[in-house]
């Protein structure tokens, strides 16, 4: 049997901790021994169901805002036929930028879901963040829900199942064991 380690006799111990590789070439599951305690697996399955209901929520968003009937809304709020108009050609931007919005967050949420699966801990602290803002945009746009009559409460109930998996990502998130299993290994 030959040495992988010329430097060192055979059977030699001590000195600096050996690096044993292991993952891939880029370090997936590098530190992370066994299979992911439940929790991780809980995180992201709430991943993706916060994935589905965002989806659902923005689509009926853009749905209300495509059909309401804009014109009524702004004279109920007391604006000139020149703020109206002017707010009524903005309509096709804010569309627009809704589409373009939606398809980012549905990548950062595709990011957040693959690098949390392989084990890195950047994601966690991603999905953390975006998930605090998640709730907190939510929860404002909830103020303007039901100003759109009876679709506004389908948004409101969307809006607030959003709240509530996003509540429970975070709790789980933070949980010792996910937190644990993502934590950085270092060598001793």
């Amino acid at each position: 049997m030959s040495n992988p380690y010329p430097q060192q006799p055979e059977g030699a111990r001590g000195g600096l901790p050996q690096y044993q590789a292991t993952g891939d070439q880029y370090g997936a599951g590098a530190g992370h021994p066994g299979a992911a305690p439940p929790e991780v697996k809980r995180l992201l399955t709430l991943t993706l169901v916060s994935a589905a209901v965002y989806l659902l929520n923005d689509i009926v968003g853009l749905v209300v805002a495509a059909t309401a009937d804009t014109a009524a809304m702004y004279r109920e709020m007391g604006l000139s036929a020149d703020q109206i108009a002017a707010a009524e050609q903005t309509g096709g931007i804010a569309t627009v930028t809704g589409i373009v919005m939606l398809v980012i967050a549905l990548g950062l949420y595709a990011l957040v879901y693959v690098f949390l699966k392989k084990g890195k801990n950047w994601a966690r602290v991603l999905g953390i963040v975006l998930s605090v803002l998640s709730v907190i945009g939510t929860l404002i746009g909830l103020l303007g829900a039901m100003a759109y009559g009876g679709l506004g409460i389908v948004l409101l109930v969307l809006g607030l199942v959003l709240v509530v998996v996003n509540v429970l990502w975070l709790v789980t998130a933070f949980k010792a064991p996910v937190k644990q299993w993502y934590a950085p290994r270092h060598m001793v």
